[in-house]
């Protein structure tokens, strides 16, 4: 839906076939999409002052500012009436904006709900006199985005992919930044970003929702901005569908991760033989060897889970009485799917739902998750002593994995913290006392090294997968200069989070990899100045990375940094930072040079 209380008219436009056919095709790939209100915003906003003040105010028939050149335009096509085209020239400080909302909806529903708001506008656009067309206009935005937050999270469909298409006609490469953050930032003090490449014609990007879920919390009230960078008044861009949604063969594409990272275990007849609420707990035995198997899955740094449709407060206190508690982290007890459970622990955990392994003794809910979610690996629960035998969890124990619960709890303690933080995130991070000690490459480090070139696909930026042979050739390699990166804050330690390489003959950063655990913590960037103060002296700084699906988000780095993109060939991404360039320091993190003795602070 748009702003069809306040425009209501469409214009014929020849847009290309090929454009329409992609529009078309966007369509037919949804099996369900959400009901955003999209309006024209404005990044000065300070109305209703602004409006006496400023030179660039336009009146709408609600009174508000028009932001753009003629408002939201409907584009006539051969499409459905709900593929919504809409035509829109930003003007300057012009957003295309909307308040939150990722519920979802079946066609026919979508199809009903956006038919009567057309009928409801045009009702209002006839109304005579203007004061109230005017009052009708504005009590219809109300009801809209009063609409949108009641029914946010009246379901438990959880959306695939936020889409976002749009056709862009002339012959140059445009960019729009898109974020979404928390209205009220208790919530979450860090928004999502993203910043779209809109080549010359038709786009889209689709953006998985896990990927928004880490920054916002889609459970509370939040909002969607898309803001033009510095885009001509005179070129239009085509919006086509811009909506969260559950696709129809998004899942069944994605592949199992090689190795386990977490096993989620029911509780009744999986952990223990016996029903929690027919049996009552004095009357349920654990299965054999059941403790030893969690103790053993732990000490390989793999994490334990627990999804259960019980009472959480009974059955957390069945764990306890059989001394089983502590090795559940993020356990979801409730009566909603499973499916939906495993996807929160995954957003708790900032992994990937691919690296999950379910056991249960229930046909049905195995088969719920196999349908939802064809990423997670089924285990029935008779077999579950089989479970370490599995080839997914055969993973090199190191010092690193015997802690690696330990780094989720302290995680844990710091999102609480953060939650009831009042200022903003940076100076929570500063609060934090974070520090990245850079080391040389050792053999002691060879396993976490080796570790992290195995599990780390969202924050690596080349795709190397090293063997334990290719470590020791970099080991031996004076041109390659290896980095590994160790963190820890005032909550404790995050362990070896990092491995990097430097081709010292070509100033050259060849691999960039680092822990999901220490995402949005702006460790990523307290390297690269270090990496700039280091070599820049010795000319431009170069970068070499191949651009992916999953690191796309992470590399957002290099884009704050404004390193200048020299190549790009496919995936293959060449990028340069001018050694005339003042090098950016955000003063967040103290960085400890261990492999020079020297130390820098911020400043």
């Amino acid at each position: 839906m748009y702003e069809t209380e306040i425009y209501i008219h469409s214009v014929k436009e020849a847009l290309p076939e090929e454009v329409v056919e992609a529009f078309q095709k966007t369509l037919e790939s949804v099996k369900k999409r959400s009901l955003l209100h999209w309006t024209e915003h404005c990044t000065e906003c300070a109305m209703p002052a602004c409006f006496k003040t400023c030179d660039l105010y336009t009146p709408r028939i609600d009174g508000k500012c028009q932001r753009f050149v003629n408002g939201m335009e409907r584009v006539e096509t051969r499409l459905p009436e709900q593929a919504q085209i809409l035509k829109i020239q930003f003007k300057k400080w012009g957003v295309y904006a909307t308040q939150g909302n990722n519920e979802l909806y079946e066609w026919e529903e979508v199809s009903k709900r956006e038919k009567r708001d057309l009928q409801l506008a045009k009702a209002i656009h006839l109304a005579q006199p203007a004061i109230v067309k005017k009052k009708l206009s504005q009590k219809r935005y109300s009801v809209k985005k009063k609409g949108i937050i009641t029914e946010q999270n009246h379901g438990v469909d959880i959306p695939d992919v936020f889409i976002m298409e749009v056709y862009n006609p002339s012959e140059e490469t445009l960019f729009v930044g898109l974020t979404i953050r928390n209205e009220d930032p208790k919530y979450s003090k860090m928004p999502f970003q993203f910043r779209l490449e809109l080549k010359p014609g038709y786009n889209k990007e689709m953006i998985p929702f896990d990927e928004i879920a880490k920054r916002v919390k889609t459970e509370q009230q939040y909002r969607i901005d898309v803001t033009p960078e510095n885009i001509s008044r005179e070129i239009p861009l085509y919006f086509g569908m811009t909506e969260f949604a559950q696709l129809k063969e998004y899942k069944a594409s994605v592949k199992k991760g090689k190795k386990i990272k977490c096993v989620v275990w029911d509780l009744d007849n999986t952990i223990w033989n016996g029903v929690l609420v027919e049996d009552g707990v004095e009357n349920l035995v654990l299965k054999p060897g059941i403790k030893e198997i969690l103790t053993a899955i732990e000490e390989r740094g793999i994490l334990n889970s627990v999804v259960s449709k019980n009472t959480h407060e009974a059955a957390w206190a069945a764990l306890e009485h059989f001394g089983l508690a502590e090795f559940f982290l993020f356990p979801q007890i409730s009566w909603l799917p499973k499916s939906k459970g495993i996807k929160e622990i995954a957003l708790d955990m900032n992994v990937n739902v691919n690296t999950f392994l379910f056991v249960d003794d229930s046909v049905f809910e195995r088969n719920e998750v196999e349908a939802i979610l064809p990423q997670v690996r089924i285990m029935d629960s008779l077999y579950y002593q089989d479970i370490l035998k599995m080839e997914e969890l055969q993973v090199p124990v190191t010092a690193e994995s015997k802690k690696r619960k330990l780094f989720y709890l302290n995680e844990a303690k710091r999102k609480a913290q953060v939650s009831n933080y009042e200022g903003e995130y940076f100076e929570f991070l500063r609060n934090c006392e974070l520090k990245l000690e850079i080391l040389p490459l050792k053999e002691a480090y060879f396993p976490r090294v080796y570790e992290l070139t195995q599990r780390t696909n969202q924050m690596n930026f080349s795709g190397n997968r090293y063997t334990k042979e290719d470590i020791q050739a970099i080991y031996e390699d004076e041109d390659r200069h290896a980095y590994v990166l160790s963190c820890s804050d005032q909550f404790g330690e995050y362990g070896i989070i990092g491995f990097a390489l430097i081709k010292g003959s070509e100033n050259r950063l060849i691999d960039l990899m680092f822990s999901c655990r220490i995402q949005s913590k702006r460790v990523e960037h307290a390297f690269l100045t270090f990496a700039l103060g280091k070599y820049l002296a010795k000319g431009d700084f170069w970068v070499s990375y191949n651009h992916t699906e999953k690191n796309k988000f992470s590399a957002q780095v290099f884009n704050d940094f404004e390193f200048e993109e020299i190549q790009k060939e496919g995936a293959f991404r060449e990028l340069k930072f001018g050694k005339e360039r003042e090098i950016p320091n955000d003063q967040i993190i103290s960085v400890v040079d261990l492999t020079s003795k020297s130390i820098q602070n911020p400043a």
